[in-house]
């Protein structure tokens, strides 16, 4: 029951260039109802491509974020001022004022998961609940000292468990022990969340969808260059390029 088909292409070709709802709607001619409807149709359906399973080594620890109820009319919470960050200590399992993203990173491939938890502070419930099905048998969680992490592990006899101080940045004696990863990722979603000035909690999944499949996009690509760029230097490179002109298929670097 979607109408206007003709104007998804476009619409899409905005998200990806991260504008914000209201400008799709002006550069496109439609309602501002419509291009969040839209968006988040389209955000909602980005979850199907969550990774199956999470192999290998797995950095993993959670983001706190402040709980934003952006679009509401009444809020639950008391109104902080602009700028200002969430007072974790006011917080309550029936009012929270921060939110936990936990987040799971493989080095294996790369695959990046991402959970919203509604917690003060996580428990190691919210974590099985979070990747507990997620990671493979055999597997290895790397994390920091956090109490959470350490009861979970205790359950799984399926994986092992590596830990770091929090405060630290590597392992003073293990040097393939740290979070480099997972604190780059959450840098990074730091960044992507900021034009978008806050974005509602309920809706916080779906813009975590978007970015996990943005950045496994962006990882295909950069290995499809690689592939491409080292194919064409070799010795049957062009004869290569002219068998993938002969069966049309389209390559865009």
């Amino acid at each position: 029951k979607i109408h206007l088909r003709e104007k998804w292409q476009s619409y899409m070709k905005c998200m990806e260039a991260g504008m914000p709802i209201k400008k799709i709607a002006k550069e496109l001619g439609i309602s501002i109802q419509t291009s969040f409807n839209w968006r988040h149709k389209i955000l909602t359906a980005l979850s199907q491509f969550e990774p199956v399973e999470l192999s290998g080594e797995i950095e993993c620890d959670e983001l706190e974020l402040a709980v934003n109820e952006k679009g509401s009319h009444t809020l639950s919470r008391e109104a902080r001022k602009r700028g200002s960050d969430a007072n974790r200590n006011k917080s309550n399992d029936a009012n929270p004022t921060v939110v936990q993203v936990v987040t799971a990173v493989s080095r294996t491939d790369k695959s990046t998961f991402f959970r919203v938890v509604e917690s003060k502070r996580i428990k190691a419930d919210d974590v099985d609940e979070a990747i507990g099905e997620k990671l493979e048998n055999g597997g290895t969680l790397i994390t920091d000292k956090h109490s959470a992490y350490r009861s979970f592990a205790k359950k799984r006899s399926n994986i092992s468990h590596k830990t770091l101080r929090a405060s630290d940045r590597v392992d003073k004696k293990y040097k393939s022990i740290h979070l480099q990863n997972v604190n780059n990722t959450h840098s990074r979603l730091r960044q992507f969340l900021s034009p978008f000035n806050g974005v509602s909690s309920k809706y916080l999944q779906n813009y975590l969808n978007w970015f996990a499949y943005a950045g496994k996009m962006s990882l295909h690509k950069e290995l499809f260059k690689q592939w491409f760029i080292t194919i064409l230097m070799s010795d049957t490179g062009y004869a290569l390029f002219i068998a993938f002109k002969q069966n049309a298929v389209n390559i865009r670097t």
